[in-house]
């Protein structure tokens, strides 16, 4: 696909978070890309459904083999260890687990991020969204982040009514704080304003994460991503270049579908379009709940 087809329409929307994105420094942008995996590499997650329970024997073996290497540097021995737990839990493993989150090997931090899937619970959710999400060393790793958000949701039951996350019940552990969403809406402006195609999984897990709590807070910026990005004035002077419209659009196009699923299951209708989504969410807004 040719730059310049990816420069005919929506200047307005992007060229702010491109301008956001000059003055928070593509330098660390650039850091971040150095340090994030490559497609493919420690991205394995816990087997999918109820994790079982290892028995003690079970448990003492593969804790005590992690304990020898959970503190080296290099991935290679760690990884191997890890993969003997994916489809069983222990509380004894928790430990381990959170200091691993915050392993300086993003390949390490993003298998453990995924094996949290199945094992966040109302005790343990404020240590790891702490080790996943407010540590330094995971600031700009974003799909590590993701990963976490999404493990989290794992608590909202099959069939979670839409919620307004801003008067979440207390029982309702999975649903983010105000200080949480507002990590979460930071971390997808910077990714939108910095767009580079391996954030698309942080991304895409992140709708998933709404998608599972029907937290309606997000609405606007799912429906955002519903039309393809391109530039409305592209001889502007604010207008960013071709590459940056290229790499936008390589990171939106398998991000599209997720941001669709989530404003099904929060809204119950199906958008195609950004406009379309603003109509509907401003013609309900007294019943819905939720202002554009």
């Amino acid at each position: 696909m040719k730059a310049h087809a990816f420069l005919p329409r929506f200047l307005c929307r992007w060229a702010p978070a491109f301008l956001l994105a000059l003055l928070l420094g593509v330098p660390h942008a650039l850091a971040e890309e150095d340090s994030a995996p490559k497609d493919g590499e420690g991205s394995d997650m816990a087997e999918e459904g109820e994790l079982t329970e290892a028995s003690k024997d079970e448990a003492k073996k593969l804790l005590d083999a992690l304990k020898k290497v959970y503190k080296k540097k290099n991935a290679t021995k760690i990884l191997p260890l890890l993969e003997p737990m994916d489809g069983l839990k222990h509380e004894s493993w928790e430990k381990p687990l959170l200091k691993l989150l915050k392993h300086q090997s993003s390949l390490v931090a993003l298998k453990v991020a995924g094996m949290w899937d199945g094992r966040v619970r109302d005790k343990t959710v404020k240590k790891v969204w702490k080790a996943g999400w407010l540590e330094k060393v995971n600031d700009k790793r974003f799909p590590i982040k993701a990963k976490v958000l999404l493990a989290i949701a794992g608590g909202a039951p099959a069939d979670a009514e839409p919620i307004d996350g801003t008067k979440r019940p207390k029982s309702s552990w999975w649903i983010l704080d105000k200080a949480q969403y507002k990590e979460v809406e930071r971390d997808w402006r910077w990714m939108v304003g910095n767009p580079n195609e391996r954030y698309a999984d942080a991304l895409i897990d992140i709708c998933l994460y709404f998608e599972k709590t029907k937290d309606k807070r997000f609405c606007r910026w799912l429906a955002q991503e519903l039309d393809e990005p391109t530039a409305e004035s592209p001889n502007s002077p604010s207008n960013p270049p071709a590459e940056w419209w290229e790499r936008r659009w390589k990171m939106w196009k398998p991000m599209k579908p997720a941001a669709v699923a989530a404003l099904k299951a929060i809204t119950g209708q199906e958008f195609d379009k950004t406009e379309d989504a603003r109509k509907w969410l401003k013609e309900n807004e007294k019943t819905f709940g939720f202002q554009w």
